[in-house]
This record gives C-alpha cells, sequence and structure tokens, in this order.
C-alpha cells in the first residue's frame, strides 16, 4: 500500500521512532544467532534546517553501549505527501560517541558536521494496523564498504509505538549474493524508554 501522509504523521512517526531500545528477549532466547544489540535513537536539540525533523541514531552491542558501531544522523521529510529518512554520516563521529544518553553533547551537531548519503533515503509506508514499515529507496546505489569489499545496502523496517524490528544486509554489486547481514531474521527491539517528549513540532 502507499500512504498519504501529513505533518501530523510526520511528527507521530518521529515520537514512536525516538527511545532507548533493546533486544534482549530474542538475545537470550536465541544467543548463537542474535548477539544483545542496543539502539537509542534521540531528537537533535538544533534542528539542523527550516523543515522536517532531525535524528541521531546509535547502534552498540549492550556490552560496549559506549562505542557504538554505527552511527547515523537521520532527517525525517515530507515529500510527494510521503515520508522520507534522509540517512546522513556525521563527520568526526568518534567524538560524539555515548551522545544519544548524554543528549546535552548533541548540541554540538550543526549543518556543516553532517554529510549525506546519495541513495540511502528510506521511504517509509503504513500497514493497514497503523505501523510504519520502511525500505531504502530502490537502485542499489546505497553504498557500504564492509568486510573488505564494496557492497550495497538493503533495508528493511517495521515501527509501532513500542517495538523496532530491522533487517540489513549487504550485496555484492556485481553478483547480487549476500556479502553481509543476519541470515536469522530480522532483529527485534523493544523500546525501554521513550524520548517522544523531546521530539519538537514542526
Amino acid at each position: 500500500m502507499t500512504a498519504t501522509f501529513t505533518q501530523a504523521d510526520i511528527l507521530t512517526f518521529a515520537q514512536w521512532m525516538t527511545g532507548d531500545y533493546s533486544n534482549w528477549d530474542q538475545a537470550i532466547a536465541n544467543p548463537p544467532l542474535f548477539a544483545h544489540i542496543r539502539v537509542c535513537i534521540r531528537p537533535l536539540p538544533n534542528q539542523l534546517s527550516d523543515h522536517g525533523i532531525w535524528l541521531y541514531s546509535e547502534q552498540a552491542y549492550d556490552f560496549q553501549i559506549d562505542r557504538p558501531y554505527r552511527i547515523a544522523v537521520l532527517h525525517l521529510v515530507l515529500a510527494a505527501d510521503r515520508i522520507e529518512i534522509e540517512n546522513h554520516k556525521l563527520n568526526d563521529e568518534e567524538s560524539f560517541y555515548g551522545a544519544a544518553r548524554q543528549p546535552e553533547r548533541l548540541a554540538a551537531i550543526t549543518a556543516a558536521s553532517v554529510v549525506k548519503l546519495p541513495g540511502c533515503n528510506i521511504l517509509v509506508d503504513r500497514t493497514p494496523t497503523g505501523s510504519f514499515v520502511g525500505k531504502i529507496e530502490p537502485g542499489k546505489k546505497c553504498n557500504v564498504h564492509r568486510k573488505n569489499q564494496d557492497t550495497y545496502l538493503v533495508h528493511e523496517f517495521e515501527l509501532n509505538q513500542t517495538n523496532l524490528t530491522t533487517l540489513d544486509r549487504g550485496y555484492d554489486p556485481e553478483t547480487d549474493e549476500r556479502v553481509w547481514g543476519t541470515i536469522a531474521g530480522p532483529f527485534e527491539f523493544v523500546k525501554q524508554a521513550s524520548f517522544a517528549d523531546e521530539v519538537k513540532a514542526i
């Protein structure tokens, strides 16, 4: 399905997305296949443009929560009545390690601190049950260098008020064979804390 979104929908989406998540239940049920991962998504205190909503995201192993292996700055925008997530790389990202849980540090992020990643927009839709779902834009152009080779990212997610399910895999651009990513299915995160009250209305 293809939903038509309003400014109210993008605000709801941002409020649902922000939070501190854990896949503890999944990890403890099947430790050989799923590590215990923490995802923390927080609104930036200073919006970097005059439209949309900006979020900061960290993903880390629970035992290295202050050393995230993935950081992103996300710009939620309304484009042609559809929500899109524009993915950005953060310059000097190591200096922000752990900032998702120390939000006062996020004030140092400015428009000059981020670089948009081409081909990496996520297109968001809504299911009949009300949850949000997203997939990376078509074209195989979101490049990720991992395991000593270039790959293109295939990403999808589903989000409701309490749960976030994500699936990330990388594929060889020449053969379309999977190079990295889970073979056991998506990660299933449960929200441990919400930061919805920090999301600023557009």
